[in-house]
C-alpha cells in the first residue's frame, strides 16, 4: 500500500514502535517510550507532503500485528468501502462521531493473530445501541417505524420509567426489544447506510451486555457512575442510560457532551481489554491512524479524545493514536525531535512533516541520463512536496526513455496539469488562480479580473471573486508558496496566446505608478528590456545600493514568455535619461548587462548558469560600486551574487546586504 517514503524514518522506524510497543518489522517487543500513556501525535503537512504515504506504511506495517483502525476523516464513509457518508450531524439518533465510533470498535475489535482475545467495546456498544436505535418517549418526531418495534419499545419504557420495576420483566422486555431490533435493523439504522453489518456485531455485544448478570454491573454499571456524576440523571443505571439518549438528541452543547461520554466509553473499552496478563506481557498497544483529521469532524473527534486523556488516579492502557493534519509543517517542531531515545512531554505532540532533500529526488531520478541540475529543478517546483517531486521525477523519467533527453520546459508542460490538479483540485479555484499569478499585488489582481471578465461590473463582485481565491489557496495552506506560484505562472505562459500574454502585462503596467518597481517588473515580462535598463539606469542615479538592489530583484523576478514571444516594440529605440548627449557610459552599460543576464538566470527552467554570466554579473556590480563608500552594497552583491546565482538561487531571493566599503 505505501510507497517510499522519504525523510520519515525517524517516525515510522523509530519512534511509532517506541509507542506500540512493537519493532515494525519483526516480532520483538520495544521498551514503550510512555509508559504511562502515549500522546497523541498529530504530523502536519501540506498536499502531497507525504501524509496519507506514512500512514499507509504504518498501517503495512502493525495491520494483523496489532488491533488496528485506520480511518479517512475527509472521506465519504471515512474511506469505508460499502459506508455511505451521513449527510450531517441533525439527524437525531446518529452524528458523524457515533457514525466514526462505530468503524473504529469494529475495525479496533477484529481478530489479530497472535494478540489473543479480540478486544470488545461492552460499553461503547451499550451507549451506541441506545443513542441509535432507541426513541425517547413522548418524542414529537414522527414515527414511522414498524408496529412491532413501536410495540416492544413502548412496553420497555414503561418498565424503564417505573420508580420500582419488576427487574426480571424488564429484563424480558429488554430481550424482545433487542430482538425487533435486531428484525428491523436497516430501518433503524437508515440514516446511516451501510453500517447495519458492523452494527449488527455492536449489537450482539450490546445484548449481552443487559442482559446477563445483575442490571448494575460491568457496562451498564460503568455508564451508571458516570451518568451520576452528570447533571440531570437520576434512577438506577439502566433508566439513566436511557435518558442520556435525551440529551443526544438536543443538537446543542449537550450532543457534544453526550459524545463525550461515548469517546470515554471507547477509551475505557480499550483500557478493560489490558487485563493483568496483558500488562505483565507487556501486550503491544493498539494503533488508531486518522487521515485528514484537520477537517471539522477530525478537530472535533481528536478534541474528544485528549479530553478523554486527561490524567486519571491509575494508568490507563491508551490506544497510539497517529492523526495526519494539513498544514504548513515548518511551524512545528521537525520530526528530529523524536530521533533516537526522545520523548516530547507535550500533549499533544504536534511534529511537521519535511521537506525532501536533494538526495531523495536524485534517489527518484533513479539511473537514467539526467542534466547534473535536473533535482534543482525538481526541487525548485516542487516546494519540498515528496508527492510532487514523485511526479515531476517520474516525467522526466518517460521523457528520457521516450525522446532520450530531457527539454525542461516540455518536463513541465506535460507534469503541471497533474501537479496543479492535486495541489487544487477544485478546477473553478485552479483556473482562476492561474489568471491571477500574473498580478503581484491585490490592486492588480483585481484589475487583471475586470480585464478577463468585463461581464463583472460590480466593484464588490470583483474584489469577492480575489477573495475567494485566495481564501481558497488559504485553507489549502498554500498562501505564499513559491513552488505554486512558479506552476501557476508556468501554466498561465503554456496556455496563453502571445497576443493575450502581451495584453495582460500591458493591463497590469498600465495600473502600476510609471516610477514604480511593479510597472518595470510588468515591462520585463513584455521583453522590453532597453525600457527597463534605461528605468534602473535612471533610479541607480538617486537610489540607494541596498535599494536598488532590491528594486533589481523584483523586476527580474518578472515571468518569461514562451520561447518565441516577440515584443512589439522590441525594436524601437528608447531614449536612456541618464545617459546624457554623450551616449550611453559604463554604468549604463553595466545595468545593460546586469538585466537580462539575471531575468533569464531566475527563469525556474534555468538548470545551470555559464560561468560566462557569473563573471559578466561580478563585473556589471563591480563597475556600478565604482569605489564609492556608499555603493558599498554592490560590492558586496558582486561578491555573493555569482556563487548563489551558481547555487540555483534566482531573484527575487539574490542577497541583499549594506555590503562593505573594502
Amino acid at each position: 500500500m505505501g510507497g517510499r517514503l522519504y525523510g520519515q524514518g525517524t517516525l515510522h522506524e523509530g519512534f511509532v514502535p517506541r509507542l506500540v510497543g512493537l519493532h515494525q518489522s519483526d516480532g520483538y517487543q520495544i521498551p514503550f517510550a510512555y509508559p504511562r500513556g502515549a500522546p497523541l501525535v498529530h504530523l502536519v503537512g501540506g498536499r502531497g507532503s507525504g501524509k496519507t504515504a506514512l500512514l499507509n506504511a504504518v498501517q503495512d506495517a502493525y495491520n494483523e500485528r496489532v488491533p488496528l483502525a485506520r480511518v479517512d476523516l475527509a472521506a465519504p464513509g471515512f474511506g469505508e468501502p460499502g459506508v455511505a457518508e451521513l449527510s450531517d450531524d441533525d439527524v437525531p439518533n446518529a452524528s458523524h462521531i457515533t457514525h466514526l465510533l462505530y468503524l473504529l470498535a469494529y475495525k479496533l475489535g477484529l481478530d489479530v493473530g497472535h494478540f489473543g482475545k479480540p478486544m470488545a467495546f461492552p460499553r461503547l456498544s451499550l451507549g451506541l445501541l441506545v443513542v441509535t436505535a432507541w426513541r425517547p418517549l413522548n418524542s414529537d418526531e414522527a414515527d414511522v417505524r414498524p408496529a412491532d418495534l413501536r410495540r416492544a419499545e413502548a412496553e420497555l419504557g414503561d418498565f424503564i420509567t417505573a420508580e420500582d420495576p419488576d427487574v426480571k420483566r424488564r429484563r424480558e422486555s429488554l430481550g424482545q426489544w433487542f430482538d425487533v431490533v435486531s428484525q428491523n435493523l436497516p430501518q433503524v439504522l437508515e440514516v446511516v447506510p451501510g453500517l447495519a453489518g458492523i452494527a449488527g456485531i455492536v449489537l450482539d455485544t450490546a445484548r449481552i451486555q443487559l442482559l446477563k448478570g445483575e442490571p448494575d454491573r460491568g457496562a451498564l454499571a460503568w455508564w451508571g457512575e458516570r451518568l451520576h456524576r452528570s447533571q440531570g440523571y437520576q434512577g438506577d443505571s439502566l433508566q439513566r442510560l436511557f435518558q442520556f439518549v435525551r440529551g443526544f438528541r438536543r443538537l446543542d452543547d449537550r450532543r457534544r457532551t453526550a459524545e463525550e461520554h461515548l469517546v470515554a466509553a471507547l477509551l475505557d473499552d480499550i483500557d478493560g481489554n489490558y487485563g493483568r496478563l496483558r500488562r505483565l506481557n507487556r501486550k503491544p498497544r493498539p494503533l488508531m491512524l486518522l487521515d485528514n483529521a484537520h477537517t471539522e469532524v477530525g478537530q472535533t473527534f481528536t478534541g474528544l479524545l485528549e479530553s478523554g486523556y486527561a490524567p486519571s488516579t491509575k494508568d490507563p492502557t491508551r490506544p497510539v493514536v497517529i492523526a495526519t493534519r494539513l498544514g504548513k509543517g515548518e511551524e512545528y517542531p521537525p520530526l528530529r525531535a523524536v530521533a533516537g531515545g526522545a520523548t516530547p512531554a507535550s500533549r499533544p505532540l504536534v511534529l511537521g512533516l519535511p521537506a525532501i532533500e536533494h538526495g531523495h529526488i536524485g534517489e527518484m531520478l533513479g539511473t537514467v541520463d539526467y542534466p547534473e541540475h535536473l533535482p534543482r529543478l525538481v526541487a525548485r517546483y516542487s516546494g519540498g512536496r515528496p508527492a510532487s517531486a514523485r511526479t515531476l521525477a517520474d516525467a522526466a523519467i518517460r521523457r528520457v526513455q521516450e525522446a532520450g533527453a530531457i527539454g525542461t520546459r516540455e518536463l513541465l508542460d506535460a507534469a503541471a496539469p497533474d501537479l496543479l490538479t492535486k495541489l487544487l483540485p477544485q478546477p473553478a479555484m485552479r483556473d482562476r488562480l492561474v489568471l491571477l499569478s500574473a498580478a503581484v499585488d491585490e490592486e492588480t489582481r483585481r484589475g487583471l479580473w475586470t480585464f478577463a471578465h468585463p461581464e463583472d461590473h460590480s466593484e464588490d463582485l470583483v474584489a469577492a471573486r480575489v477573495r475567494e481565491a485566495d481564501e481558497y489557496r488559504t485553507r489549502a495552506c498554500l498562501d505564499g508558496d513559491r513552488a505554486l506560484d512558479l506552476l501557476l505562472r508556468h501554466r498561465l505562459a503554456a496556455t496563453t496566446s502571445h497576443d493575450r500574454w502581451r495584453d495582460t502585462h500591458l493591463r497590469l503596467r498600465s495600473l502600476c505608478d510609471p516610477s514604480g518597481t511593479t510597472y518595470l517588473h510588468h515591462t520585463l515580462a513584455l521583453g522590453r528590456v532597453d525600457e527597463v535598463v534605461c528605468g534602473l539606469h535612471h533610479r541607480f542615479t538617486a537610489t540607494p545600493a541596498p535599494q536598488w538592489l532590491a528594486a533589481l530583484n523584483d523586476i527580474c523576478s518578472a515571468p518569461h514568455p514562451r520561447e518565441d514571444y516577440r515584443s512589439p516594440d522590441a525594436a524601437d529605440a528608447f531614449s536612456c535619461t541618464a545617459c546624457g548627449s554623450e551616449g550611453p557610459g559604463p554604468h549604463h552599460d553595466a545595468v545593460n548587462s546586469l538585466v537580462p543576464i539575471v531575468w533569464r538566470l531566475s527563469d525556474p527552467l534555468t538548470l545551470a548558469p555559464r560561468e560566462d554570466d557569473l563573471t559578466s554579473v561580478r563585473i556589471a556590480l563591480e563597475t556600478l560600486y565604482g569605489n564609492k563608500t556608499a555603493h558599498a552594497a554592490y560590492r558586496a552583491a558582486s561578491a555573493a551574487w555569482p556563487a548563489r546565482l551558481r547555487a540555483g538561487v534566482q531573484a527575487p531571493d539574490l542577497p541583499i546586504s549594506e555590503g562593505s566599503p573594502s
